[in-house]
């Protein structure tokens, strides 16, 4: 499943090379992993295909689409005639993203009519989010929030891991924003401040503090100046303490307390 927590993100520390050296390795281990396991092994085995999978993401999260993409065409050609649904589903929602990913949205839409995953289906909820991707690329919001929320109901019937959950949640929340929806995207936000240590999301800096400062500004635009003020306050010394000086959250989340205060 694609990580939304990363589409939170307002700005990033483009200079933060520590990072960017950390997830280059995270791939590289990765990619001996999976040879090592084709050696071993072999291509049918479930730790091959479980290990591909595991690159594949990474790759996704590193903007690396073509990486991925192979990797999906590969794994589809190993697992199409599998009797195994959740492992077969796994490869075809991939496929179906990596395709969207590379901006081959007839084949993408190819892979969402050719297989329709049956609400029964292990991996119904991220076949959803897939296909919400898909509705969003030819901008048919209905058919967007329409998978958003099958998405999100399915996950918790099927007692999804929070964090799986947390996610879907993320990219319902980041719909209503991006389509002006401000009082459903305030509550939406709230709901996953909330919850936040029940569901035991686990955010990068960034991610986090991008998180509180587009709740502040959702706070502001439903009347809520108070929790604005407060999330702003308290962020601000651990943002100066987290991130670099020159970070421009920072720069962003002082701009809009002195806005916010002046305003009250």
């Amino acid at each position: 499943m694609e990580n939304y927590k990363k589409y939170l993100v307002l700005a990033k520390d483009k200079s933060n090379l520590k990072e960017f050296a950390k997830r280059q390795e995270s791939i590289f281990q990765l990619e001996h992993a999976k040879l090592d396991a084709f050696n071993t092994a072999g291509p049918t085995s479930q730790i091959y295909i479980s290990t591909s999978n595991k690159l594949f993401d990474l790759y996704i999260e590193e903007e690396e689409y073509e990486e991925a993409l192979d990797i999906a065409k590969e794994l589809f050609d190993l697992v199409k005639t599998s009797s195994d649904v959740a492992t077969k589903s796994k490869v075809i929602v991939n496929l179906g993203i990596a395709y969207l990913k590379n901006g081959n949205i007839a084949k993408a839409k190819k892979v969402a009519t050719e297989f329709t995953f049956h609400e029964l289906n292990p991996l119904y909820p991220q076949y959803c989010l897939f296909r919400a991707t898909l509705a969003q690329v030819y901008k048919n919001k209905e058919e967007e929030l329409e998978f958003l929320l099958h998405s999100y109901t399915s996950a918790i019937e099927k007692e999804q891991k929070t964090e799986e959950i947390s996610n879907i949640l993320i990219a319902i929340a980041l719909y209503y924003e991006r389509n002006g929806m401000s009082e459903k995207a305030y509550l939406s936000y709230l709901e996953i401040f909330h919850k936040a240590s029940s569901m035991a999301l686990e955010f990068t800096d960034e991610e986090r503090f991008s998180f509180l400062i587009r709740l502040s500004r959702l706070a502001i635009a439903n009347n809520n100046t108070p929790l604005a003020i407060n999330l702003l306050t308290s962020s601000l010394p651990a943002m100066k303490e987290k991130l670099s000086r020159s970070h421009p959250l920072i720069k962003l989340a002082a701009l809009t307390l002195k806005k916010t205060e002046k305003a009250n």
